[in-house]
Parts: structure tokens; C-alpha cells; sequence
């Protein structure tokens, strides 16, 4: 048996090695708009950035927002961390759902918290934002993180492929379901042309998260005992979830979940990971795993009681801000 003094070492030994590990260089590309875990998400993210895991390169915009305030949103979220210099982008075209309401809470984190963003329209284009920070990065440094519409990497893998292929590590996507879906999930659902194009065409190794595992978990309530000044509280207190308020009965965590997958990986210990086959999307937008031929592929699903990651991405999401 290994004593208890040699597990220690073990242990101190690992603390020491992901203290001194380079940060992972990423961008972050989410729907500011609809619903509230992308704010979460961006909360996890500046977590993991305080904790010196992640450097987080630009942040991105791929859904037209009503309130023309998503990128205001981004910046107040950033600004509340102590990084108010991250680029932001938006998508000027943005994938749109019919009938779609204006965001519950964009709107007010740019009204009511400091931030110096402006209106969406007026925003530098993703695309290019997407142009000028892979451009100054190293080769193969740069992991991308997508948490909504696959709108502007079907831009940037049309315009820039060589580009994609020189500075991409790899990409994590929110979106579909795995095995299979039974209806179009709606990442997917919001531009199913880009989604077809990136999961066909895109040159680097893909690592999916379906809806399947943030229906499995909530988190909201822990940012009850969040100060009023935290942008996320917020948007948490603004976003209603069956009849509710989100920060009072939580709200499913997709995108917190993939932000840690893509700052951390895939850790053994959280989660199950399939590897042979690929992702495919059919004309009507669902999604399923083919194992017809292998590509360089990954979904990943839970591993143990779902509570476990949960508490995880609860604790990242009401951390302090460390650089204010």
C-alpha cells in the first residue's frame, strides 16, 4: 500500500505541476443573448483565469441580440474581473430564431454596470477579431471554445482556413446530443447550414458536449451569496427558467461545463470520452455518432453522479474577482 505521507507528496507534487503549467490561450465564442449560462460560462472562465489556467485571448458574439447589447454584456462581465481590455467581437449578421425576445438581461448588465462596449453594431467584427488574435499567437497554441451558433467558425474556417489549420489546437463545441439526438438541439437549430460546414470541413480535433450533460446539472443558487455589484448575480436574478428565477432554482449549465472541459480537458475523473467514430448532422439538424469511418472526433459524457462536476462549476462561478 502507498502510505499516506507518499500520497501527499503525490498530491503537493500535481498542485505543482498545474500551478506552473502554461495557461491555455483561448477564445471564447458564445450566444450573449438568450439564456443566462453564457454569463456563467464567462464567469467560470475569468475563475479559471484567476487561478492562472487560462488565458483568455477575445471573447466573441454569434447571435443577433435584440437589445444590440451582447457585447455590452461581455465587456461588464469582463470589466467586474478586472479585465476590461479583452477584445470583443460580434457577429453583424448573426444567427437569428424566429420570433426570438429580446435578452432578459443583456440590456441591463450594459446599462447598469461599467463597462465601455458599444452597441453590437459597432462593435469590431468577429471575424476580424478572430483574424488579429490567431494572427499573433504561436502555432498550435490557440483553443477555441463555442457556446452557441457555429456561425462565425464557418466564416473563419471559409476565409481563413490556412490560418485555422497554422494557430488551432483545438475546438470545443456546446451543441447536439450523443449519441443521438430525437429533435434538433438548439445550438445547432440556430444556423444548421454553419453547423453542417464546420463539422465537415473544420481541420482540428473537435471535442463535442451535448445537450445531455448540462440537462444533467443547475447551478444558480450559489450566487444568492454573490454582492450586488457582480454583473452574473444579475443576469441569474433577470432570467426567468420555468416560472422562475434562474438564481433561485438554477438553470441546466451547458456552457459552464464547457468552458472547464476546454481550459482543463478532459479530466479522468469527470469525464467518459469517445473517441471512434465522428459527428455527424443530418439535414434537419439532428445530430448522432457514426462510426463509419473515424475522424479526429470526441464527445464526452459524465462521469459518476452528475453533483460531482456540478459542485465543481458552482465553486469557479461564485469565486471572487482576484485582479480587481
Amino acid at each position: 500500500m502507498i502510505s499516506r505521507t507518499l500520497l501527499s507528496v503525490f498530491a503537493s507534487l500535481a498542485l505543482v505541476t498545474l500551478a506552473s503549467a502554461e495557461p491555455v490561450k483561448l477564445i471564447f465564442d458564445t450566444d450573449m443573448a438568450n439564456d443566462c449560462d453564457d454569463a456563467g460560462a464567462l464567469a467560470v472562465l475569468n475563475a479559471l483565469a484567476d487561478l492562472g489556467e487560462v488565458d483568455i485571448l477575445a471573447v466573441v458574439t454569434n447571435r443577433k441580440d435584440p437589445g444590440n447589447a451582447s457585447a455590452g454584456a461581455v465587456d461588464a462581465i469582463n470589466t467586474y474581473y478586472g479585465r476590461p481590455d479583452i477584445p470583443i467581437g460580434t457577429d453583424k449578421d448573426g444567427a437569428k430564431v424566429r420570433g426570438s425576445k429580446p435578452s432578459s438581461y443583456t440590456s441591463a448588465l450594459m446599462e447598469d454596470f461599467p463597462n465601455d462596449a458599444k452597441p453590437d453594431d459597432e462593435m469590431p467584427d468577429a471575424l476580424n477579431v478572430y483574424r488579429e488574435v490567431l494572427q499573433a499567437q504561436p502555432d498550435g497554441a490557440v483553443v477555441i471554445c463555442s457556446v452557441g451558433a457555429l456561425s462565425n467558425l464557418e466564416d473563419l474556417v471559409r476565409e481563413e482556413l490556412d490560418l485555422v489549420k497554422a494557430k488551432v489546437k483545438e475546438l470545443y463545441i456546446m451543441g447536439g446530443g450523443f449519441p443521438r439526438t430525437i429533435r434538433p438541439e438548439t445550438n445547432i437549430k440556430l444556423d444548421p447550414a454553419a453547423a453542417v460546414t464546420v463539422t465537415n470541413e473544420w481541420p482540428t480535433p473537435i471535442v463535442w458536449q451535448g445537450y445531455e450533460v448540462g440537462a444533467a446539472m443547475s447551478n444558480g443558487p450559489e450566487l444568492q451569496e454573490a454582492p450586488e455589484a457582480n454583473p452574473v448575480r444579475r443576469s441569474y436574478e433577470l432570467r426567468p427558467f420555468h416560472g422562475h428565477k434562474s438564481i433561485d432554482y438554477g438553470k441546466p449549465n451547458h456552457d459552464l461545463a464547457t468552458v472547464l472541459l476546454a481550459v482543463r480537458g478532459i479530466q479522468e475523473d469527470l469525464w467518459r470520452s469517445y473517441k471512434d467514430g465522428r459527428a455527424v448532422i443530418d439535414s434537419d439538424g439532428n445530430t448522432f455518432w457514426s462510426q463509419d469511418w473515424r475522424k479526429s472526433h470526441t464527445y464526452v459524457r459524465i462521469k459518476g453522479h452528475p453533483r460531482n462536476l456540478q459542485k465543481v462549476l458552482g465553486d469557479l462561478l461564485v469565486a471572487p474577482p482576484t485582479k480587481k
